[in-house]
């Protein structure tokens, strides 16, 4: 069992050149890793700035969306603010299906905005 084991892990006294192989792998993982993830914990942080500096410059602006007026929401396009629609898998059914709305929910008969994306100004 113990030669076993030996023969997967090598060791400095076994083998050195695999131990040195494994040891600049291992580096040059580490330091691969350590770039790609401070490339994206700064790509995150640059795009969260720039994305409130907009929000900021909008809002002091005063640009109200014009399709839901600033109040982010409108009356769902699909239901018309009904919260279920009628639909019949089968051409021809006898008996006609109300199922609940897939944009709304069927909670509030509204959906965001998609001129705004629900923030009120554009």
């Amino acid at each position: 069992l113990t030669t076993a084991r030996m023969a997967f892990k090598p060791n400095k006294a076994t083998n050195p050149a695999a131990a040195a192989a494994l040891k600049a792998l291992g580096g040059i993982a580490g330091t691969f890793g350590v770039a790609f993830g401070s490339l994206a914990a700064l790509t995150g942080v640059c795009t969260g700035v720039s994305r409130y500096a907009v929000v900021r410059q909008k809002k002091a602006a005063g640009h109200v969306c014009y399709l839901c007026e600033g109040r982010k929401y409108v009356v769902c396009r699909t239901c018309s603010g009904k919260k279920a629609i009628q639909w019949q898998p089968l051409a021809g059914a006898l008996v006609s299906r109300l199922c609940v709305c897939p944009t709304c929910g069927g909670k509030t008969g509204l959906q965001k905005c998609n001129n705004c994306v629900g923030l009120g100004y554009a």
